[in-house]
């Protein structure tokens, strides 16, 4: 069974390509999540883990340890919002 380790919602959606993909977008759909904490659909940029949530995440992901999974929650189209769980893979 998996454990959330965070929850929240991307940050910066506005400045990416949130707006070109969220129609694509489902939830339980996997992310892929950057070392710079950057949030990824495929090649395309979402945003970032929002400051107050991402230290410990940079710091693990920089050591070179790929132990997170991102899955969305929940997506707000008209309000361009996707909140995101943070799962700690499994061994």
């Amino acid at each position: 069974m998996k454990k959330v380790y965070k929850s929240f919602d991307i940050a910066g959606l506005k400045y990416y390509e949130a707006l070109f993909v969220i129609s694509k977008l489902k939830v339980g759909q996997k992310l892929k999540l950057k070392p710079d904490v950057a949030i990824y659909y495929k090649k395309r940029k979402l945003g970032y883990i929002p400051k107050n949530a991402n230290y410990s995440i940079s710091q693990i992901l920089k050591a070179g340890w790929n132990i997170f999974e991102c899955y969305i929650q929940t997506i707000d189209r008209e309000n361009l919002a996707i909140g995101v769980a943070l799962f700690v893979r499994e061994r």
